[in-house]
């Protein structure tokens, strides 16, 4: 019996530790959902220097989920059949000129512009990272590998966004954006440098998506996300 435990293929034992792709791919996420809610740390300072109400300056956590609810459709067909590192390090990169553009914005309009772009980020990053687990890691360590890259949400709340407050009250709120677009430049680079090639398995199109919402369960299950987003940015902004 022990000679032929000894002798299972080595494939058959998970990993013990996860590659350096999928931390990339967890920074990634942590990078993109940091941004989207620094807002919500600076609201009040941010408010200020560009002389508009807190309720105003809540848009700049508003704007970009409602884009990223559309580019998380979009962009997928957008992108056909393009490597998929490409795509994440591509957005990553317009996610830092995204924030040093917030930090350079001379007034309200100009901010809200470059948290557009965020939004397409932000939609874009979860459309492909969101499965990227299975294909980095060996089938047995695939549910571990999507932990990790999730757990980029809650890392960037209880460390990202309390973090780029700090700054914020330290250095000013336009410096807490620099900071954050530095780092995603930093990710872009480290996505580029551990991902393998990932070829689209398969073109994205449009006409998918009617197909889908016939799903009664579907459609229930997403109006239930809808609500439980809406309400906790409804509350955690302002909170």
């Amino acid at each position: 019996m022990k000679a032929t435990r000894d002798s299972r293929p080595e494939l058959a034992e998970p990993q013990r530790s996860l590659p350096l792709s999928v931390l990339a791919v967890a920074a990634a996420t942590f990078s993109v959902v940091t941004t989207e809610m620094l807002p919500v740390g600076l609201l009040t300072s941010l408010s200020a220097g560009l002389g508009v109400s807190d309720g105003t300056a809540g848009l700049a956590v508003t704007l970009p989920g409602v884009v990223a609810a559309l580019a998380a459709l979009l962009l997928p067909v957008a992108v056909r059949r393009a490597d998929r590192r490409t795509v994440l390090c591509a957005l990553l990169v317009l996610l830092a000129a995204a924030n040093l553009g917030s930090a350079l914005a001379p007034a309200f309009g100009v901010l809200l512009a470059a948290r557009v772009l965020v939004g397409g980020c932000i939609g874009g990053v979860w459309a492909i990272a969101a499965g990227l687990g299975v294909r980095l890691v060996r089938e047995q360590s695939a549910g571990r590998a999507t932990t990790v890259i999730f757990s980029g949400i809650a890392v960037a709340s209880v460390l990202g966004v309390p973090a780029g407050t700090f700054l914020g009250e330290l250095a000013g709120w336009r410096w807490a954006f620099a900071a954050m677009g530095v780092f995603a430049l930093a990710v872009a680079g480290l996505l580029a440098a551990a991902l393998p090639p990932l070829p689209a398995s398969a073109a994205v199109r449009i006409g998918t998506f009617p197909g889908l919402l016939r799903n009664a369960r579907l459609r229930a299950g997403l109006l239930v996300v809808l609500l439980l987003v809406t309400g906790h940015f409804a509350a955690y902004t302002y909170v």
